[in-house]
């Protein structure tokens, strides 16, 4: 028995010995990289993993709105509508004014009812509250944003156009679905009357939809809000923080599931700098274009808290790297979600982001996106960012008035969006047909 207790003991001491030597070790490395803590140090020693051929980026959280309304519209009950479209700090109060009812109503949604255009259109007239995202989003996604998990059928719905109405006192959903044009509505938990004191704070309003103007707009997209606001926005400034001298690219390589330590890297005769690491590669531009790639099954794979990969984890993941990278140089701009492709298949489609300055998008000089993300077999095989600084100089910009670019886009059918047009070295605002 004294043996045994011996070797018991001699074994307790070993293992004390080397969880110490390796502890020693774990420090001196923390302590000369200075890249790596020492807990990810304990998890590669531990986990087995050192081998693995595929990166994962850490479980998706929703850490902030990918996405807000553009345009926003409130209605009266004697049927007049106020609207703001260009003037951001406006904006910015009906936003945090009325989003909270929206996801809600989204939380709360109901079996959904196809309506008419008729329906619709009635609806858009009596009192209520229209939210215009511009750019399509996932009806979770803009849930989720907002605080609020959805089931059913409103969750697999994507759609641009929402609207908050009022049915008989209770407070209606109803949007356009993205892609079959159809047009829904569904019942809330709320009452409308809880709705209705905020919309009569609103200022009264002069604006109109296209499609209440008659046959003179017949061409232009129905939708389009007359806001009758001044057409003078904040003047900006642009840059390529690229060209920095206190930009360091290596920094990005951890986002794309590089390896500092075995990461190979060299200058092309561009100036560009290249970053190899396996089936990775990262190449940043001095253009400040910045792509990222993979061979083989290399790719970045995308985690869920949930089980299976949702939607809103593959644009958490993607808007997680944009706001650590793109979005930490982007001075007075913010970045939006601006298009999903296959949004039913999480696993496999594409998310793309764009710039915004106050509220309003930003074209870029070659067209695109700030960030683009082609995601296949659940993981990240292709990235695309687009480095780009814009900040206010005080100035102001005026724009064409609304009336004549309507003319315009009548002309020609569709929607006049009203644009900052980043022209490679200077800032202008312009109207496209959308």
């Amino acid at each position: 028995m004294k043996d045994k207790a011996k070797l018991i003991n001699m074994a307790k001491n070993c293992v004390i010995v080397l969880l110490f030597i390796s502890a020693v070790f774990l420090l001196f490395k923390a302590v000369v990289n200075g890249q790596e803590s020492v807990f990810e140090s304990l998890s590669n020693l531990f986990s087995g993993n050192s081998g693995a051929s595929t990166s994962n980026l850490p479980d998706s959280e929703i850490s902030g709105n990918a996405a807000f309304p553009v345009f926003l519209l409130t209605t009266t009950e004697d049927g007049s509508h106020y609207a703001v479209k260009y003037d951001s700090q406006s904006k910015d109060k009906l936003i945090s004014q009325f989003t909270t009812y929206l996801g809600e109503a989204l939380g709360s949604s109901g079996n959904l009812k196809e309506i008419s255009v008729e329906q619709w259109q009635q609806a858009l007239s009596g009192s209520g509250v229209f939210f215009d995202y511009l750019y399509p989003q996932p009806l979770s996604a803009i849930a989720s944003w907002l605080g609020y998990d959805i089931t059913g059928e409103v969750s697999s719905k994507t759609a641009r156009r929402l609207f908050l109405g009022n049915d008989d006192g209770n407070m209606t959903l109803y949007f356009i679905s993205e892609g079959d044009g159809k047009i829904f509505s569904c019942e809330t938990a709320r009452d409308f009357s809880s709705l209705s004191p905020k919309i009569a704070d609103c200022p009264i309003g002069t604006a109109n939809f296209a499609f209440e103007l008659g046959v003179e707009y017949a061409n232009l997209d129905p939708y389009f809000i007359f806001s009758h606001e001044s057409g003078t926005l904040s003047a900006v400034t642009v840059s390529n923080p690229v060209r920095d001298n206190s930009f360091d690219s290596s920094n990005l390589l951890p986002f794309f599931g590089m390896n500092q330590q075995t990461v190979s890297e060299y200058t092309e005769t561009d100036g560009s700098q290249v970053y190899v690491d396996g089936e990775k590669t990262l190449r940043v531009e001095a253009s400040g274009a910045v792509i990222f790639s993979v061979t083989g099954n290399n790719g970045l794979y995308l985690s869920s808290n949930s089980g299976a990969l949702s939607i809103i984890d593959s644009i958490s993941s993607c808007y997680e790297i944009v706001k650590n990278s793109i979005g930490l140089t982007s001075g007075d701009a913010s970045l939006g979600l601006v298009g999903v492709t296959s949004a039913a298949s999480p696993s496999s489609c594409s998310v793309n982001f764009g710039y915004y300055v106050d509220g309003l998008p930003v074209t870029l000089p070659r067209g695109g996106f700030a960030a683009s993300f082609d995601i296949s077999g659940g993981a990240i095989i292709r990235a695309e960012l687009s480095y780009r600084k814009y900040v206010s100089s005080g100035g102001t910009l005026m724009a064409l008035p609304e009336k004549q670019a309507s003319v315009i886009a009548e002309a020609k059918g569709g929607e006049p969006v009203l644009t900052y047009e980043d022209k490679s070295d200077s800032v202008d605002c312009t109207w496209i047909i959308n």
